[in-house]
């Protein structure tokens, strides 16, 4: 784990081992001697309750080697006993003892069984750590009995087992192992770079005894790691050469270049011995020292501690300090478990409300947007307070005195932490509990020992940070802020969101009597679906409060942020004058290069303190520039600015429907018993199918098969899985032809237009395949085309007689869930379910007797803002398949054979997402490149290939895979493709799709590609294919991931990405890339199937096919 943390911690060990004249490392404390004594203590209860049960074999490790025991382990092995307690490995290179093995009746080379492994382990929950040696010793144990384990497994200090299926982690943990011996083998020249693992780490004093030494840019507060790269390459080095720094770097902002510079000055000043100083910024009206508040005696000041290692995480201390001079007081709020997590949640935000009602000039002062952001996720996990804080929020009483400080001025310490600031008004601290990494420290040592004097210690600390809040306001106040200023007075913000208290708002006493009514199962639903959906007739108004939220905290966000947001454009500079558009003024302003999901059409708001809506008119990512759309009561357009999303689209509709099912239900009306099907998860019913049997006749051909059973559905949920390729499209539309032939009504909705039109035109080809007369209609908006084809009509009226009277209709969720639709259609299909809510199945669903769910949840996810409780925030088909990757045969219908992919790259897809049940359609075998005499790189005719590309410090777009991509695609221009008929083409621009995962690398790779390439991210793809597929994922590295690892490695853009291509797809990364750090085993999951890809590609090359 330190060598994938801090590749010059590692350097530093191997020193350290050779007997290099290193200072002595920082020692383990009595914190890690008292978990060690635990854990041993853990391990004993585990082995005596084995022994109990049956023998168990003890390799001793007094006097032997490891070899010696190692030798004893296989006889052990050999002998078949039940279980093995400290079994020892070892091969030549790497080598441990596990602390068990347990026998499994698996056949293997020692006979009928074989062995897993089994580690205990203080945690409640297994992490990284253990998948990382339990891999090591599964490695080493499959070395000896032949066969790799199937799991391996933790037992857990809840006394709990968490089994881990093996090839889940296997190929991230191995990537790691091979680059730590070829480290080993020859280690790589390295120096200290700052990260998150520095304050644990035991060179720690060494790293900061070099920085100094070496007056290193990395000690530079608030610089990055690229910010610094490009410094370098300019020549400036040190803190003292950027302090003297006149001359512009070409690849820095100005205003960036600015800031370092007086930051550097400042920091060499203080560290020649200078008192602290500072120096004000610029800030604009409500920003920086312009956003403090005149104090108040009934300000408040808040600080929370969360443990990142419980489950899921926990906030287990809310601190609140009321400063108040006649009587200061401080109340901490425990939380120990997520009962108690979510009672605090409800105390708190009570607390904060009631005081802010009873005090109007007071706020609550916190320190980053820790405590916020907390409280926003907790709200809508448990769905509490949300009415309370949203006033808060609506109020502007939080003040973020992390902004107030970035944005107003630049002090002369080492960094911008509420304890680097505190030299300014505060003596220094003491105690054992000193910063927030002791805070987790000091927790999880409770956690382990129960000792509950160290939650004194850890109060005390929160105590202390609540007060330093205090005095850091003060001293901003007293000796910061210019005098004769203006107080912030927040300025009023419109919303469509109700200002209401929650024990007044109509919903929520509607839905507290609603949940009176429903909890007495009048229709036999069950406790568990009766609680869902509850919760789902909240979700819309969950899922909204984020966006609103998000509004104000953008709203006090830096430019330079905003550029990293997708959802936003920051940096906009006028390029030109404005003209008048009726009433309105138009603008073009040009963006620095940037991500975006900003799109011409969008109405969007100004980051400024009115929030001013506009509207985007044209929008132009090559050039990078936008027309902006200003109204009457906008102003004018300024010189620069920032734009930031729009709040959510009303969905009052959506709501009232999820009402009416929730009503039905509780008078036990069964008015839509597909929805109450779904609810329950209940198998289809089918006619003729017998519970537990197949849902479809796997006697027939799919789509046959597909047809028959959705024809014999009565009053049910049908879900069909379509994995890439499999044809769920022409399988859909076949069977809503079939349906209308019979005189059945039939709805087509789905996520967006553009996968109803795709369907609709599926459906007007069958008909003419067929000479169907076929009538069917689209409801669209104003200004939209519809699906083009002379087959379907479009309206553009709700009320349009043709949605009333057509047998085949088509539209949004906000069509089919209005009432006057309510069980009017026979059908409803949903297209692309993987990526609709289930409440917006729910209300949707009310239109028609049987839902049909038609998609893949392990392709693009549905986009989801708020957080959820239960499974209320799932999509239709996640809900479905309940954790599965694929649908039971009893559940539902998976279509198993695909028509795109080369069995080589099927093989890949089906075991890293689709359970091993996705195969391809013999033809596909045929598909392949052929490249002629010499391969390019060495890549296969067909199958997959990674090809690293080493890079460093980039971030959202790399040049080095630019050119390596523009290089293979030269390669391949002119080869020739071989199809599934055995038809042979020249290779063109059009036979290959690169994909890569941020605009700003799509445009990197556009400016080293001919004109015409097919270069995307993996949204503009979904839905094609071609011979070839280039992945290329633009990250250098873990420490430059812009967003987190669950984007740049989720594994169903993965399978999205790599399932295009028909006979050879490539990926182009950097390796270190996959040494990215996994604070979690669910991100090593997504890692690994990189990793996975990475080794059959290698092996793949090294077969040269």
């Amino acid at each position: 784990m330190r060598f994938q943390s801090c590749a010059h911690a590692t350097a530093l060990d191997l020193r350290y081992a050779r007997g290099d004249d290193l200072m002595m490392p920082a020692a383990d404390d009595a914190a890690a001697e008292l978990v060690q004594a635990k854990g041993d203590a853990h391990e004993a209860a585990y082995k005596a309750r084995l022994e109990k049960a049956g023998p168990v074999v003890t390799i001793t490790k007094d006097g032997l080697t490891l070899q010696d025991a190692t030798a004893a382990t296989v006889e052990a092995l050999n002998e078949g006993a039940p279980h093995i307690y400290q079994a020892a490995f070892s091969d030549g290179q790497w080598g441990g003892y596990a602390d068990f093995l347990e026998r499994v009746e698996r056949p293997s080379r020692l006979g009928t069984y074989s062995y897993e492994v089994v580690d205990t382990k203080l945690k409640r929950s297994a992490d990284p750590k253990h998948l990382l040696q339990l891999s090591l010793y599964a490695d080493l144990l499959a070395g000896i009995q032949g066969v790799a384990p199937e799991h391996v497994h933790v037992e857990l200090g809840s006394g709990e087992r968490a089994s881990l299926r093996l090839a889940d982690y296997a190929a991230y943990c191995r990537s790691l192992r091979h680059r730590l011996e070829a480290f080993v083998a020859s280690p790589a020249e390295t120096r200290p770079e700052p990260s998150a693992a520095c304050s644990l780490c035991r060179w720690r004093d060494h790293c900061q005894e070099e920085w100094d030494r070496t007056d290193s840019l990395s000690l530079v507060a608030g610089s990055t790691r690229s910010q610094r790269q490009k410094l370098e390459a300019a020549g400036v080095t040190t803190i003292a050469s950027l302090a003297k720094r006149k001359a512009r770097v070409p690849t820095l902002v100005a205003e960036t270049l600015e800031r370092l510079t007086v930051q550097a000055r400042l920091q060499q000043a203080r560290r020649q011995g200078g008192p602290p100083s500072f120096e004000l910024r610029a800030t604009e009206l409500g920003r920086g020292l312009a956003r403090l508040p005149q104090p108040n005696p009934g300000d408040l000041f808040f600080d929370m501690e969360g443990d990142p290692y419980f489950e899921g995480g926990l906030e287990y201390l809310f601190g609140i300090y009321r400063a108040d001079e006649s009587e200061p007081a401080f109340t901490p709020i425990w939380a120990h478990n997520r009962e108690e997590e979510a009672r605090a949640t409800v105390k708190v935000l009570a607390l904060l409300d009631r005081h802010m009602q009873a005090h109007p000039g007071a706020h609550i002062y916190h320190y980053n947007h820790y405590e916020v952001t907390a409280l926003k996720r907790l709200a809508s996990l448990y769905a509490v307070g949300e009415a309370a804080l949203d006033r808060l929020l609506r109020g502007k009483r939080f003040v973020d005195l992390y902004r107030v400080v970035q944005q107003g001025l630049i002090a002369s310490e080492p960094g911008y932490s509420l304890k680097d600031l505190e030299v300014f008004y505060l003596p220094a601290r003491g105690g054992d509990v000193a910063t927030a990494a002791d805070s987790v420290v000091a927790y999880e040592k409770y956690r382990e020992t129960g000792d509950s004097s160290i939650l004194e210690e850890i109060r005390a600390y929160n105590e202390t940070d609540c007060r330093s809040t205090k005095g850091l306001r003060d001293w901003l106040v007293e000796n910061v802020r210019p005098a004769g200023r203006p107080w912030f007075r927040p300025a009023a913000i419109g919303t469509e969101e109700p200002d209401v208290d929650t024990e007044a708002d109509p919903h929520e006493i509607a839905r507290r009597k609603l949940w009176e009514r429903l909890k007495h199962d009048a229709s036999g639903l069950g406790t568990k679906p009766l609680e869902l959906l509850f919760e789902l007739t909240a979700f819309h108004r969950r899922e909204d409060k984020p966006a609103w939220w998000a509004m104000f905290d953008r709203a006090e966000r830096e430019s330079e942020e905003l550029t990293d947001d997708l959802d936003s454009l920051g940096g906009l500079e006028a390029a030109g004058a404005s003209w008048p558009v009726a009433h309105s003024q138009v603008r073009r302003y040009r963006f620095p290069e940037q991500e975006t999901k900003v799109t011409a059409g969008d109405t969007v708001r100004v980051r400024s303190e009115r929030l001013s809506r506009i509207k985007a008119e044209v929008l132009d990512l090559e050039q990078r520039t936008i027309d902006l759309k200003f109204g009457p009561s906008a102003g004018s357009p300024p010189q620069a600015l920032d734009i930031i999303p729009d709040g959510p689209i009303n969905n009052a509709v959506l709501r009232d429907a999820v009402w009416r099912v929730a009503a039905d239900i509780a008078t036990g009306g069964h008015r839509y018993p597909a929805i109450e099907g779904l609810l329950k998860r209940e198998p289809p019913r089918i006619q003729g199918r017998r519970a537990g049997e197949s849902v479809i006749d796997t006697a027939m051909d799919v789509v046959s098969a597909v047809v028959s059973a959705v024809r014999d559905a009565g009053s049910t949920c049908l879900p069909v899985q379509g994995p890439p390729g499999t044809g769920k499209t022409y399988v859909s539309s076949r069977a809503i032809l079939a349906l209308l032939r019979e005189g059945q009504r039939v709805a087509v909705t789905s996520n967006s237009h553009k996968a109803i039109d795709n369907l609709l035109r599926a459906v007007a080809s069958a008909a003419r395949e067929e000479r169907y007369p076929l009538k069917a209609v689209k409801k669209v908006n104003k200004g939209d085309a519809g699906p083009g084809d002379d087959l379907i009509k479009v309206v553009h009226d709700n009320k349009a007689p043709e949605l009333q009277e057509y047998p085949l209709v088509a539209g949004t969720a906000w069509l089919f869930a209005r009432e006057e639709h309510d069980q009017r259609f026979d059908y409803l299909f949903v297209d692309e379910a993987g990526q609709v809510s289930l409440a917006n199945i729910v209300a949707t669903g009310t239109c028609a007797k049987n839902i049909v769910l038609v998609g893949d949840p392990m392709q693009l996810a549905q986009p989801i803002r708020g957080v959820h409780p239960g499974d209320s925030g799932l999509s239709a088909l996640q809900y479905v398949l309940h954790g599965h990757a694929t649908v039971p045969p009893d559940k539902g219908i998976f279509l198993p054979v695909t028509h795109r992919m080369h069995p080589s790259i099927c093989r890949y897809v089906s075991q890293i997402v689709y359970d091993g049940r996705l195969a391809s359609e013999p033809d596909t075998a045929r598909q392949q490149i052929i490249w002629g005499s010499k391969p390019y790189k060495g890549l296969p005719t067909a199958g997959t290939a990674f090809i690293d590309v080493e890079h460093d410090g980039n971030s959202q777009s790399s040049v080095e895979e630019a050119r390596a991509v523009a290089g293979a695609v030269s390669a391949l221009m002119g080869k020739r493709f071989r199809d599934r008929d055995g038809k042979k083409r020249v290779i063109g621009l059009d036979d290959i799709l690169i994909v890569a995962p941020y605009n700003a690398h799509v445009n990197r790779l556009k400016e080293h590609l001919p004109a015409g390439a097919r270069v995307g991210t993996i949204d503009k793809f979904q839905g094609q294919e071609a011979p070839v597929c280039l992945i290329s994922m633009a990250t250098s590295s873990g420490d430059e991931l812009p967003r987190n690892i669950d984007f740049l490695f989720s594994t169903n853009r993965l399978n999205v990405a790599i399932s295009r291509a028909q006979a050879l797809a490539v990926v182009f990364a950097s390796p270190r890339l996959l040494d990215v750090p996994c604070s979690t085993i669910e991100q090593m999951k997504l890692v690994n199937a990189l990793c996975c890809l990475r080794e059959l590609g290698t092996a793949e090359l090294r077969r040269g096919r």
